[in-house]
């Protein structure tokens, strides 16, 4: 409603039925008629209150109608964004059920908007690709419990592009919202990795060397670096295993390795409200987290892709938690929330570790017949 026909209503209220009210109670309550003298000073207090009523309306209309502009504004032009990025922009709510999406992943999944709003992500993502392979689900379903936990999560997925019918890479970051400590929503953020097809042809034999600081983001980028090369051999469902179990590796290198944080300890810190690595990183030593490399080798020839890596902390019973064990703690582990990904690097490398602890190498050996 305009402000103009709001102050009418507003003048019409109090100049003709705050008078009609009054006459009626003094019938009631005294039986008689209000004199002159009292008509006069009910004409004086509107004159004087309905003015300043009326300042009073206006300004704090104009201000909610400033503000509402403003969010109106806020919203034009987050649509705006999330529309014309390159990004994907996804929200769950507590259940995991997608609510609201960007252009970007609607194209991607090829799906109509109807039949995506409500759906599970998971749902979804079945239908595109990971359905194929248990294990991509499985990993979805625990980075999804670390976010129910409050933690951010990341992992990496293959889709197939609606639109051109080709698999990518989708890194995803999920991001948990927050409302007094209680889930409300999930944000869920995607980036198209670029690919190689020059080297998906052509190359032959490749070999690297990098020396890592303590930073996740970085070393995701590195897993992707290092796998994305292996489609000649590979299909798209074991790359992105060899990728994800490559990062596993690569978070224990900094995490048990160069943090020296047990599995006692990560199961406490996992527990806490908040983001894992926010609390990791504020509660580590800042000399280690500094200081501390993490060294990691790559061989990819015809037959063969191996990984080495090595951490500067004091060791890291590798074989406890990868190796064959026949109980313990290692069972302990692969059953816990956060051992689903050591189980996967077990199914997807050979592992050999060297006597102190400190290097891991894992190797996946071609079979031409499935790549």
């Amino acid at each position: 409603m305009p402000i103009t026909g709001a102050i009418a209503i507003f003048l019409a209220t109090n100049v003709v039925v705050l008078p009609l009210v009054w006459l009626a109670s003094s019938l009631v309550l005294y039986r008689r008629l209000p004199s002159i003298d009292e008509v006069v000073l009910l004409l004086v207090i509107l004159s004087i209150v309905s003015p300043v009523a009326i300042w009073v309306y206006r300004k704090k209309a104009g201000e909610m109608r400033a503000s509402i502009e403003d969010l109106s504004y806020e919203i034009r032009w987050k649509n705006l964004m999330m529309d014309y990025t390159d990004e994907i922009f996804i929200v769950l709510n507590m259940f995991g059920q997608i609510v609201a999406f960007n252009r970007n992943f609607e194209k991607l999944v090829g799906f109509p908007k109807d039949e995506l709003l409500g759906r599970p992500l998971r749902q979804i993502l079945d239908r595109s690709f990971l359905g194929k392979d248990a294990h991509l689900g499985y990993i979805l379903l625990d980075r999804l419990r670390d976010v129910f936990w409050g933690n951010e999560a990341d992992f990496t997925c293959p889709l197939r592009d609606h639109s051109t019918g080709e698999m990518r890479t989708v890194s995803f970051r999920m991001i948990p919202i927050q409302k007094e400590s209680e889930l409300q929503n999930i944000l869920v953020t995607g980036r198209q990795e670029p690919g190689d097809s020059l080297a998906g042809m052509f190359l032959e034999r490749e070999t690297s060397h990098y020396v890592m600081d303590n930073n996740l983001a970085l070393l995701f980028t590195l897993s992707y670096r290092l796998t994305r090369n292996l489609q000649r051999y590979l299909n798209r469902g074991q790359v992105h295993l060899v990728q994800m179990a490559l990062q596993e590796v690569l978070v224990n290198a900094v995490e048990h390795g160069n943090l020296e944080i047990d599995y006692d300890r990560k199961t406490e810190l996992k527990k806490r409200k908040g983001n894992y690595w926010d609390i990791v990183i504020t509660e580590s030593n800042p000399e280690l987290l500094r200081n501390r490399k993490v060294h990691v080798s790559y061989l990819l020839d015809e037959n063969k892709v191996v990984y080495t890596v090595r951490d500067e902390g004091r060791g890291f019973d590798w074989g406890k938690y990868l190796g064959d064990f026949p109980g313990g703690i290692g069972e302990q582990l692969l059953e816990s929330y956060h051992g689903v990904g050591l189980h996967l690097v077990r199914n997807v490398f050979q592992v050999s570790f060297n006597e102190d602890g400190r290097e891991v190498t894992l190797a996946r050996y071609f079979d031409r017949r499935t790549a």
